[in-house]
This record gives C-alpha cells, structure tokens and sequence, in this order.
C-alpha cells in the first residue's frame, strides 16, 4: 500500500526470511510499512476504490479469474489463461502537479513494482501496471515518454536505451535509502558518476515491456460517483439483476476488498505463488492464506445489496415461460401421494425458477458453477426433508406429502450456505427442486422408474 506521502513504506528486514507456513521464498522479505493519519486511511480507501473497478470488471469478463489484496501493497490480478497482473497505485493530489521520471522512480511506486516483478522471478506469465489519477509529465524525454516506451508493443523505440539507463541510475539511486531485495547497491556518487551492474540495465528494459502506466483512475474525490455511474450501474444492467442498491452494493464491495487488504493475521506478499502455475500444490494454510485474500465473483455477488421491494415469482414484462418436461415430476408427486393442487403448485414454481434462470443468467461461463452451487445447497435441504418425513412414516408408507409439507418450510434464501446468484424468493429455490425432482435427482417415494410410469 502506500504512505502519507504516496510512496511505498518498509520497516526493517526481518530476522528471517520464512514465510508463516514455513516458506524461505525471497517475497517474505518485505516487511510490511505502518498506517498512520487519516490521510493515509484515505488513501488506502482510494487504492480499494481503484482495486473495486477490476473487481467490478470480473462480473462480465471471463478473462479475470480472481483478484488477491495484497497486505501491505496493492493487489494482483489472475487470468483464466493463467497469467497475473502486479498492480501498484499512486494517489497523487491535485496540487502536487504530474509525475517527473525521478518521482516515478522515487515515491511513484516504479522502482517497487521492479522489485515484486524480480520477487516473481520475472515470469514470463507476469505483467504490471501502475496505476495513478496523476498526469505524465509532458517535458523532453521524461514521464509522458516512458509511457510511450512501455509494454510489448511500445509506441515509440527511439531513445530507448538512454531511457533504460536513466530509470537504471535513478532505482540504483532509490537504492541508497531503501532496501529494495532485487536492486543491486551501488556506491553514493553523482548520478551521472553510478556504474550501472552488469545485467541491470537489460532487466530494466525486459522490465518496461511487460509495464503499464495507467492515468485512467479519477481523482479521490470523484473515484466513487465515477466507479457507481460508469462501472456499476452497467454490470447491474448487463447482469439483468432486480433492485439493486447502487451505492449501497458498491460500499459493501470496497470494504469488502479493504477487509481482505488489511487482515493482520496475513502478513506478507503472495504475488510469486499466485503467479505460479504450480500453486495448486502449496500446503493447505498456502492456499487458505491466498483465499482470505481473494475476491472472486462469488464473493462480489454476495455483497450486492438489494432495495426491499418484492421480486415477483416471473419476471414482469414479458409473457410468462412455461419451463418444459415436467412428466416425471408429475408421477414422483403422484407416487408420493402429494395432493393434485399441491402437484399443479409445484409446475407453476418450477416455470416460475425457469423463466428467472432465463432472465437473470449472466450467459459467462461461470453460470453453470453458480447452477450446480445453488442446485447442490438446494439438495442438501431436500435430503434432510427426505430424511425426517421418512422417519416420522411407517415402513412402506407414503411420505411425500409430508415431505413437500417440510420443503415448504425449511427451503428458505436466508437458510442456504451460500447466497444465490442473483436475487430470488423462497418461491424460486421451491421451483429448482422441483426441476432437479424432474431431472430425476430425488423423488418424493422410494425410488422407481419415472421414465417407464405412465401418468
């Protein structure tokens, strides 16, 4: 994260370099600043505002996979295709004019973005991005043109090499006060006068090919409304969901990230190991470490707030779906001694859950897992209800009117493990059972062939 200064703080080096699961990966090496004044409360506010827009992206991109705050410093970025994305940010105030190379280097996060990338062992599956509501500074050959001289496809190559240089001097410079792990030291002479090390300066321009400089996010002042306005409210309206508090939602969503950036008990950068296509074999407290830090979509889909009005069961405004099948509901209900007007109660909610489905999936992949979650929270219910109908009948005796009779009553939006994906009633949970019913994943009676039944 950043200081009152909008540079990056360190205390003193550890006496060691393990890691809390017993890790000597050169990441825990960097110890974690202080936070003091509200001005720095505020900035670590801005810096989850700026985290919430890549957050808010992942609710309509299928390209974001997740994305983990960081403890100290800002926040990582992982891809389905499995490449990361360091992102460092700078708050700078208005008065404080635009960025000068030797303030990028300095206070403007860029020899500290160097320094993760080296701690990620400079992987090929690992870019970076700073991102500041500051200008560049257009003057010859300073912040403006680095801009231009980053990433794979740089706009302009002219002048690189001397640009390569003077970022390698001023980081060497950074150096002297600042105990970076992968910039070399170097002795204090004039700037002109520091011998670059062998290899540096060509780690420095590998380093500007894989950065973004990013001026996109707004000032502090403004970053909520935009974020609300811009980002927000069209995923709201992309996701096709129902009374959705705006500003409520996207309070929920920065503490959220704000909770996950500050939680005392994870102390160190996990950058390296989300960047390792291996990770999936760290120990278990590893990968428990990087969840409590991770914010996924299920996570952003159960902090939507939602205004008290009433959903109703089919979606208004349009004719009403009837879902298809329904026969082997019909005979399982029949079976299980369900009285006809309950049985005809149950088609009705179960198109009532198959127009909402069709109206409300987003059409990402991640649909068919939001599906199977709430199908599988679902089940749980109908097994328990299953089970104690079944024990309060006789053997051989008919228990799925008191079965329906307890589903009714237990299958309720407040009593699942996991919120759904979208706003629903308790009406539309009754109308997946009854679907997974006729997908023959439960029955109402001891077990028989629904295929083979005639009404």
């Amino acid at each position: 994260m950043v200081d009152a200064s909008g540079g990056a703080t360190r205390a003193e080096r550890p006496a060691t370099a393990t890691g809390p699961d017993g890790s000597t990966h050169a990441i825990f090496r960097l110890a974690p600043g202080e936070d003091s004044g509200s001005d720095t409360l505020g900035r670590y506010r801005y810096q989850a505002e700026v985290a919430a827009r890549d957050c808010l992206a992942m609710l309509t991109q299928d390209a974001i996979d997740f994305i983990v705050c960081e403890w100290h410093e800002d926040f990582v970025v992982a891809f389905t295709d499995g490449s990361v994305e360091l992102v460092s940010v700078k708050h700078r105030e208005e008065n404080q004019g635009t960025w000068t190379l030797v303030k990028l280097c300095k206070s403007g996060g860029l020899t500290h973005l160097f320094d993760r990338w080296c701690a990620c062992e400079c992987a090929a599956n690992v870019r970076l991005r700073l991102a500041t509501n500051a200008a560049m500074s257009p003057a010859k050959d300073n912040a403006d043109l680095l801009t231009r001289m980053c990433g794979p496809g740089p706009e302009i190559t002219d002048g690189l090499s001397a640009m390569v240089d003077t970022i390698a001097r001023q980081m060497l410079k950074v150096r002297w006060e600042e105990p970076y792990d992968n910039v070399p030291e170097t002795p204090k002479v004039p700037l002109a006068d520091i011998q670059i090390p062998a290899g540096f300066a060509d780690k420095v321009r590998q380093f500007l090919t894989v950065l973004e400089i990013s001026c996109d996010p707004p000032q502090r002042a403004y970053i909520t409304d935009v974020n609300i306005q811009s980002l927000l409210v069209p995923v709201v309206e992309q996701l096709q969901l129902a009374h959705v508090d705006t500003e409520a939602t996207y309070r929920n969503i920065v503490d959220r990230i704000e909770s996950a950036n500050r939680d005392e008990s994870d102390r160190g950068q996990l950058a390296a190991y989300i960047a390792d296509p291996s990770r999936v074999r760290y120990s278990t407290q590893m990968q428990q470490r990087i969840g409590r830090r991770s914010i996924t979509r299920d996570v952003l889909r159960a902090e939507m707030a939602y205004a008290s009005a009433q959903l109703a069961a089919f979606p208004r405004g349009q004719v009403p779906l009837v879902a298809p099948g329904g026969a082997k509901l019909n005979r399982k209900l029949l079976r299980g001694l369900v009285p006809s007007d309950e049985a005809a109660f149950a088609e009705r909610l179960r198109s009532a859950w198959y127009a909402t489905w069709s109206e409300r999936r987003s059409g990402l992949a991640g649909d068919d897992t939001d599906l199977l979650n709430l199908s599988t929270d679902v089940l749980e219910v109908v097994f328990e209800c299953k089970r104690h109908a079944r024990s309060q009948t006789q053997d051989g005796s008919a228990y799925g009117s008191t079965m329906n009779d307890l589903l009714t009553q237990r299958l309720k939006v407040d009593g699942l493990s996991t919120p759904p994906p979208f706003l629903v009633k308790n009406q539309h949970l009754l109308g997946l059972a009854y679907q997974l019913c006729d997908e023959c994943l439960f029955y109402f009676s001891e077990n028989f062939d629904a295929d083979g039944e005639a009404s």
